[in-house]
């Protein structure tokens, strides 16, 4: 029988890694009131591969409060990425600063940490993160080893964690517990979550070289890098500066590759470096370093094995980060996804503590789950079409753009474009409205328009500005969600006669639609527009014609 609790709080974190320390601060920003634990068995700093971050996450860092001291702490900034994949052996790559430029070209400006991101020493930026979680007011502790989840016997719900420390064991109680322990996954293994991919069974062999050589055509320049990936006959390299004297560099592989290899790990990874010419010219009289005191031998082996849960959520528990599901890292998407759905569960918890039925916060926890599945198949689908297709880059961007063209109907990309929107982290948000969680509306709007295209429409609406629209009569409206300064936020989805296409009302333009019956001009409804605008300057209202045009275009007019 489980003891009860001597502590409770209201929110119990597991793993003090970028996720636990997304949720925690922005936990702590919108609802200051709630006591935030968070949990982690390591002492900090602590070794951890994956120092390539994208610049989808940058706004995350602004968000948090965190992006000044990140930007300032002398991480090397990381402009873009340069593949070098199949037979041609042809470098090519792209800048995420190419994202913007369509902006500006179009005359509109965001600000440049859309564009900004780094090449991390993992061990001091998770600490960074860790500590400003907790001067956000969240309590942290180190050296914590959760043993397992408390699970009510009667109803199932889970209730808090047993501990160990250098005290001793214990337990404390919680209203929410949320997994953030990354592959370790403590509840999500508890609870038989996970559901493997077999296409992605891989192993990552990776070590830190000291003297290697810089070639700006793969790395950029020095303060302003690129990521250089390249193929093996039995994998793919990463090749990440980490500091300008010190190169991350990993081999990529197949689970089966290592079991029919008659050598151990290590010579594995020596031999597939030797034998890519373009990897083996750069690390030419280079040896391998230890990056700290934490890293426990100088060639580290970590599973790669891609995979989800079940489910992202039950009676007082959720998941996230690389506890919630894994993405192959050819994209180097692993960080920027936790701090993406860190924000989104840290919303969802705002939500849920403010519901006021049990129904509410399963819906709530549902709209969660769906984003998390939106974010992580666009990359797992990437992911196993680079393996699939590995000696045709066409094929690669051709995938990029199915990708966007199945979450937004009518986008109109180039195929490098669409590839590039992809790798740098912003793809799943052309889906909705609803997935951008950090931005004020009006810079959402902005970046769905500029980064992904606008859906092909009439340059003029349907009618004449004395005519009167009207909805047809088959239209449904039903309940939409979205992700917005620290909440999930309610709004009207228009459904089309055919059930399947749909348009997202943005906050105010209720009115306009209850104009759309038959007795107000185009003309009217464009008045109306104005006067909102007017009134909620920063509300991304469309005017009258483009709300009609947008209706026509789903077939939801009369």
């Amino acid at each position: 029988m489980t003891m009860p609790p001597k502590t409770r709080v209201d929110l119990l974190i597991i793993g003090g890694g970028p996720a636990g320390s997304t949720v925690a601060a922005l936990v702590k920003k919108y609802a200051p009131h709630l006591h935030v634990l968070v949990l982690e068995k390591a002492r900090f700093p602590r070794h951890h591969v994956g120092e390539s971050l994208l610049a989808g996450a940058t706004p995350i860092l602004e968000e948090m409060g965190v992006y000044e001291r990140i930007n300032r702490h002398g991480f090397i900034e990381k402009l873009g990425a340069t593949y070098i994949w199949g037979q041609t052996r042809e470098p090519w790559g792209f800048e995420f600063s190419q994202l913007i430029t369509q902006l500006a070209l179009q005359g509109k400006t965001l600000p440049d940490l859309y564009t900004k991101a780094w090449q991390v020493r993992r061990e001091e930026y998770d600490q960074l993160l860790l500590r400003h979680a907790a001067e956000m007011g969240a309590e942290v502790r180190e050296g914590v080893r959760v043993q397992r989840p408390l699970i009510d016997a009667a109803t199932g719900r889970v209730t808090g964690v047993a501990y160990s420390d250098a005290h001793g064991a214990g337990t404390v109680g919680c209203h929410l517990l949320l997994d953030c322990t990354g592959q370790d996954a403590v509840l999500g293994h508890h609870l038989k979550l996970r559901e493997y991919d077999e296409r992605m069974n891989n192993y990552a062999l990776y070590a830190y070289w000291q003297g290697a050589q810089w070639k700006y055509e793969y790395l950029g320049h020095p303060h302003l890098t690129r990521i250089f990936i390249a193929t093996t006959p039995r994998g793919w390299i990463w090749y990440i500066p980490v500091r300008r004297d010190l190169i991350s560099v990993g081999l990529v592989t197949h689970r089966a590759v290592l079991k029919e290899q008659k050598t151990n790990p290590e010579r594995l990874y020596r031999e597939e470096l030797a034998a890519c010419p373009e990897i083996a010219g750069l690390l030419e009289g280079a040896h391998c370093v230890r990056l700290s005191s934490q890293q426990p031998r100088p060639v580290m082996a970590v599973q790669d094995w891609s995979y989800t849960s079940r489910r992202m959520s039950g009676p007082g528990w959720a998941l996230c980060g690389d506890a919630a599901g894994f993405v192959d890292p050819i994209l180097s998407s692993g960080a920027m996804l936790a701090h993406e759905l860190g924000q989104k569960a840290a919303y969802t918890i705002n939500s849920m503590f403010r519901a006021g039925a049990d129904e509410q916060i399963a819906a709530y926890w549902d709209f969660y789950s769906d984003t998390y599945r939106t974010y992580l198949q666009a990359y797992r689908e990437m992911a196993a079409f680079w393996y699939s297709n590995n000696f045709s880059m066409a094929s690669w961007w051709w995938q990029a753009q199915r990708t966007l063209d199945r979450q937004q109907d009518g986008v109109n990309l180039q195929d490098r474009e669409a590839f590039a929107r992809v790798a740098a982290g912003y793809a799943n948000r052309a889906e909705s409205l609803s997935l951008f969680g950090s931005y004020p509306l009006h810079e959402a709007v902005q970046l769905v328009d500029g980064l992904f295209g606008k859906v092909d429409t009439p340059a003029a609406p349907p009618i004449a500005p004395d005519d009167c629209p009207r909805l047809h009569t088959a239209v449904r409206f039903v309940a939409g969600r979205y992700f917005f300064q620290g909440l999930i936020r309610t709004t009207r989805r228009i459904l089309a006669p055919d059930g399947k296409r749909y348009l997202d009302l943005h906050p105010g333009e209720e009115v306009l639609v209850e104009r759309l019956n038959g007795h107000h001009t185009l003309a009217q409804v464009d008045d109306a527009a104005r006067q909102i605008r007017t009134l909620q300057q920063r509300l991304p209202v469309r005017t009258g014609s483009e709300l009609v045009v947008q209706l026509d275009a789903i077939g939801a007019l009369a």
